[in-house]
C-alpha cells in the first residue's frame, strides 16, 4: 500500500485503479471458499447457510467456554513462552537485532529520499514481515487458548527477516550451537513427556481388559479417557467381535467438565454381564472429580503411567505434587458407588 501511494503519488483515482485488480482477486478468491466451504458442510448454497471460517474462528475462539475444554492460557503466553519455544532464543535473538537494525537505519536515511525502487521495495517487504509478526501475535493473543503451533507461520517472515541482515552469518556457530541445544530439549519435552502416558496406558489397559480375573472374559468392560489427547484404539489390539458384541467400548470425553465426566460415567451401563469400569485421566483431573461430594472411595487407583505431562494445565499439574503431576492415571471406577453417593 506505501509503495502504491508513493507510485500515484497519493492520487485517489490511480491509487483505486492499481488495487483494482488485486482486490478482485482477493475477493474471487474468497468467494470461491465460501462456496466451496458452505457446499461441502451443507450440501446447498443458501444466504443463510453461508460458511464463513474466519468468522466461524472468530466466534468459537473469543468464548472461553469454548476454550476451557481445550485450556485457558494467560494472555501473555505467546509472547513470553511460545514465541521462543516456537522460533529458538537463537532465531528469535537475530530477528530482534534484525528488526532493530531496520528501523534504526530508516531513522538515519529519514533525510534520504532518492532511495532506488528496488532498495525501497526491499525497505517495505521488510516492514511488512515486522508489522506481520507483530500484528499477528498480537491477534493470537487476544484468545484465551494459546498453543505454540498457532506461531508456526511466522517462522516464515522471522527467517527472511534474519537471513538478511548480516549478524546471523557473524554469529553463525553460536546460533548453530543454540538451536540445536533447544530443539534437543523441546524433543525431550513434546516427544517424550508432554501427553506421554496416553500410548503406554492403552498398552496397561489391554492387560487389565484380558485380565482372567477383572477382564473381558467375565465381564463387560468400559474404558473412560479424560483430560488426554485422543486415544488411538487400535493399540489396545482388541478384535472386532469383542467390539461387536458390546464386550469392551472405549470414550473419549477430550477436555470435558467434571460435570460432564461424571455424567458420562454414571451412564456406564453393562451390556449381558457384571460390568468393569476403568478411567485413564491425569490425576489433578481425577482430584477435581473426588472433589464433588463423597466421589472419592468411588474411583480407586489401579496403576500410573509415568512420564505423562499436560502442557495445558500446568498450573494444576503442580498444585498435585511432581510424582502425580507427572503421571497419568488408571482407577477403577465403581459405579453402583457413584449411583448411590
Amino acid at each position: 500500500l506505501k509503495w502504491s501511494l508513493r507510485r500515484t503519488r497519493f492520487s485517489l483515482g490511480p491509487f483505486i485503479r492499481l488495487l483494482s485488480l488485486p482486490l478482485l482477486v482477493a475477493l474471487t478468491t474468497a468467494l470461491c471458499f465460501v462456496y466451496v466451504d458452505t457446499l461441502w458442510f451443507h450440501g446447498v448454497v443458501q444466504p443463510s447457510t453461508l460458511e464463513l471460517t474466519p468468522l466461524n474462528f472468530l466466534r468459537y475462539n473469543m468464548l472461553p467456554s469454548n476454550l476451557a475444554e481445550h485450556g485457558l492460557h494467560p494472555r501473555w503466553l505467546h509472547l513470553v513462552v511460545n514465541m521462543p519455544m516456537i522460533a529458538t532464543p537463537g532465531l528469535l535473538y537475530y530477528v530482534l537485532r534484525a528488526e532493530l537494525d531496520l528501523f534504526t537505519s530508516r531513522s538515519e536515511e529519514g533525510g534520504k529520499r532518492n532511495l532506488g525502487v528496488v532498495q525501497t521495495m526491499q525497505r517495505s517487504g521488510f516492514l511488512a514481515y515486522y508489522w506481520v509478526r507483530w500484528t499477528s501475535t498480537s491477534l493470537l493473543s487476544i484468545q484465551p487458548h494459546q498453543e505454540p503451533r498457532f506461531l508456526t507461520p511466522l517462522l516464515v517472515p522471522m527467517i527472511a527477516l534474519a537471513v538478511n541482515n548480516a549478524r546471523i552469518l557473524s554469529g553463525r556457530k553460536v546460533f548453530l550451537v543454540i538451536w540445536i541445544s533447544t530443539n534437543l530439549v523441546l524433543a525431550l519435552l513434546f516427544g517424550v513427556l508432554h501427553q506421554g502416558g496416553v500410548v503406554p496406558s492403552l498398552f496397561r489397559v489391554h492387560d487389565i481388559v484380558y485380565n482372567d480375573a477383572v477382564g473381558i472374559r467375565s465381564h463387560d468392560v468400559r474404558v473412560v479417557y479424560w483430560k488426554t489427547y485422543m486415544p488411538p484404539r487400535h493399540l489396545l489390539a482388541t478384535p472386532q467381535t469383542d467390539v461387536d458384541a458390546q464386550e469392551i467400548a472405549v470414550q473419549d470425553l477430550a477436555g470435558a467438565s467434571p460435570d460432564a465426566a461424571l455424567d458420562a460415567l454414571l451412564a456406564l451401563t453393562p451390556y449381558s454381564r457384571s460390568l468393569a469400569a476403568f478411567l485413564v485421566a491425569p490425576f489433578y483431573a481425577v482430584q477435581e472429580l473426588k472433589n464433588m461430594g463423597q466421589t472419592g472411595a468411588c474411583v480407586n487407583e489401579r496403576e500410573r503411567v509415568f512420564p505423562h505431562l499436560d502442557l495445558d494445565h500446568i498450573g494444576e499439574s503442580v498444585q498435585v505434587g511432581w510424582r502425580d503431576g507427572l503421571s497419568l492415571g488408571i482407577f477403577d471406577v465403581d459405579v453402583a458407588c457413584l449411583h448411590r453417593v
